[in-house]
């Protein structure tokens, strides 16, 4: 008998449709028919809307892709450039007396980003230039618009590779400055700020670096303002500090001039400031220093090309040209530096 109560009960759960109202449950239909375990009063109908509902599904929210930061590429700070030293000069000759071998180290200076910008001293240096190596054989290294680490770093390089029977030129064209209280002079790169002395150079910079140079005759060729503050004295007659005049060329006069140390300045002026203009293309100092380059068709001493350049400015410009040796660089008395012409 039970088993067939159960039976029943079992196909009737499953036949009987699900109302939305409630729902009989097992326990019901067996206390209806007299099973055993039941209370009475005690319902067994679970309200429909009392089952727990699923839990709806959670909305996946689409995740935007963060946004690639590209790394910025880092720029390194600007190194000065170190001027690369020509070193190809060949041995000068000419009868029977070795001169050695010819390096020029030319600057020119126009752009000052906080100076005052100049109008030819670069195209000054670059004629030189251009006249040193083709007619007298130099090898010639050029720095237009050069910063001081520039000029330092190109003449520590002439200290390693000059050998003691060298002969070095050094063309400076840009601006100067003269230091009254202290009585120095300057040269003044493209980097230079007249605020500070940090980044000029100075007479004593240039003379410490000739006089350790190994070369027998070094000769400076200055043409800014105040360069004659680099000479021996800017009063004294200059034409005569060897002893010769400037058409005299006694016995053994190639020969002395060779074997005697020379530390030279040939300087566009004295304690004052000196034309940018006047020469056409170029300064009247470099007009006439070029000049003199060309028309000489042999030898010719740095005493002789002060006189023919002195003469020329002097007719030109109210700035007189300064010739001597260079204080305090070791300068042997007798000595001078000499251009030789070898393209004729």
């Amino acid at each position: 008998m039970v088993v067939k109560i159960i039976s029943f009960l079992f196909v009737f759960c499953l036949l009987q449709p699900l109302s939305a109202q409630a729902q009989t449950s097992f326990m019901d239909l067996w206390c209806e028919y007299g099973g055993k375990g039941c209370e009475e009063g005690v319902s067994h109908k679970t309200p429909y809307s009392s089952r727990p509902k699923a839990a709806p599904a959670p909305v996946q929210q689409k995740v935007q892709p963060k946004p690639v930061v590209k790394p910025q590429s880092v720029v390194a700070p600007s190194r000065p450039t170190v001027p690369l030293i020509t070193r190809n000069a060949g041995l000068a000759q000419a009868k029977g007396v070795v001169f050695g071998r010819y390096y020029a180290l030319v600057i020119g200076n126009n752009l000052y980003p906080k100076l005052p910008n100049l109008r030819t001293a670069t195209g000054d240096a670059r004629e030189v230039g251009r006249i040193l190596k083709g007619s007298y054989g130099f090898s010639v290294t050029s720095l237009i618009n050069a910063s001081r680490d520039q000029i330092i770093t190109a003449l520590d390089e002439y200290r390693k590779i000059l050998k003691k029977d060298d002969n070095l030129l050094i063309y400076y064209a840009g601006h100067g400055w003269l230091d009254k209280e202290s009585e120095r002079g300057y040269w003044l790169p493209v980097d230079a700020d007249k605020n500070t002395r940090s980044r000029w150079v100075s007479n004593a910079d240039v003379t410490d670096t000739l006089k350790a140079l190994k070369a027998k005759h070094v000769m400076v060729v200055a043409d800014s303002c105040y360069a004659g503050t680099l000479t021996r004295s800017a009063d004294e007659d200059l034409s005569g500090t060897r002893g010769l005049k400037l058409t005299e060329r006694p016995a053994g006069y190639v020969e002395t001039l060779v074997g005697r140390k020379s530390r030279t300045v040939l300087s566009s002026g004295a304690l004052e400031p000196v034309s940018d203009q006047g020469g056409g293309k170029h300064s009247v100092f470099a007009y006439a220093f070029l000049k003199s380059l060309r028309d000489n068709k042999d030898m010719m001493d740095g005493t002789q090309l002060f006189g023919k350049v002195r003469e020329q400015v002097l007719l030109n410009a109210r700035q007189t040209p300064q010739y001597s040796n260079i204080r305090f660089a070791g300068h042997d008395v007798g000595g001078d530096f000499v251009f030789l012409r070898r393209d004729q």
